[in-house]
């Protein structure tokens, strides 16, 4: 839009940023009951699609292929682990996780 229509359109509008209706405190009472329905429908939601997804996940037996996946995966860290490079990953792994935990005791001394 350009300068000459926002001001076309302020001109229109003064009049009735000026007026004021009388509602008898409705406005007031519709503003303080959305937010608390809005949150209470929230939760409700939330809950209903836990129950939805926990049902799903019995009635279609979800706990299979993550026990397959588990095992799979078990299965082939035993029968593939090298000695050397399972214990220098896991060397360097524990020395980056010393270094975080330096660092994070570190910056809640300051």
């Amino acid at each position: 839009m350009t300068e000459i229509d926002n001001q076309l359109l302020e001109q229109f509008f003064e009049p009735a940023r000026n007026m004021q209706l009388e509602d008898r405190g409705f406005t007031d009472s519709v503003m303080k009951r959305l937010p608390d329905q809005a949150i209470r429908l929230s939760y409700w939601w939330t809950a209903f699609c836990v129950v939805m997804g926990l049902l799903l996940f019995v009635v279609f037996k979800g706990w299979e292929p993550l026990l397959v996946g588990v095992w799979t995966t078990a299965r082939m860290l035993i029968t593939n682990v090298r000695p050397v490079p399972f214990f220098l990953t896991m060397g360097v792994l524990s020395c980056l996780a010393l270094l975080e935990l330096a660092h994070r005791l570190e910056r809640m001394q300051i």
